[in-house]
């Protein structure tokens, strides 16, 4: 995500080492996190070979490639906790149902009586 939307360019070594490149000209370096525990891990891999996209499919802003939201934030969490709380009402109608026995199953008569035996 840094470097597709935010501009950063990143540079890896044949190490594993990853060095990265801030818009602002800060850099920051990054080293494997099995490079302590696991030296025989470190040795060089080979030449990197980076592919460039031909410029005429390169977009000038970068930001235009974010995708999009469908729903703010906010519609997003008001519709899960609508969904949560319908949820708990359902389990909790439920439950009450089978203390109080609640109604008739659909497709039975209440009025029917037991057969004789």
């Amino acid at each position: 995500m840094l470097k597709t939307f935010l501009s950063w360019d990143d540079r890896q070594l044949p190490d594993g080492t990853v060095i990265w490149s801030a818009p602002t000209g800060h850099v920051y370096v990054t080293t494997p996190g099995c490079a302590l525990p696991f030296p025989v891990l470190m040795t060089p891999t080979g030449e990197v070979h980076h592919h460039q996209l031909p410029a005429s499919r390169q977009c000038g802003d970068r930001s235009a490639m974010m995708p999009k939201r469908r729903h703010t934030r906010a519609q997003n969490h008001a519709n899960y906790v609508a969904a949560e709380r319908r949820r708990n009402r359902i389990k909790r109608e439920a439950r009450q149902a089978a203390l109080t026995g609640g109604p008739a199953p659909p497709g039975i008569d209440p009025n029917d009586e037991p057969p004789p035996f």
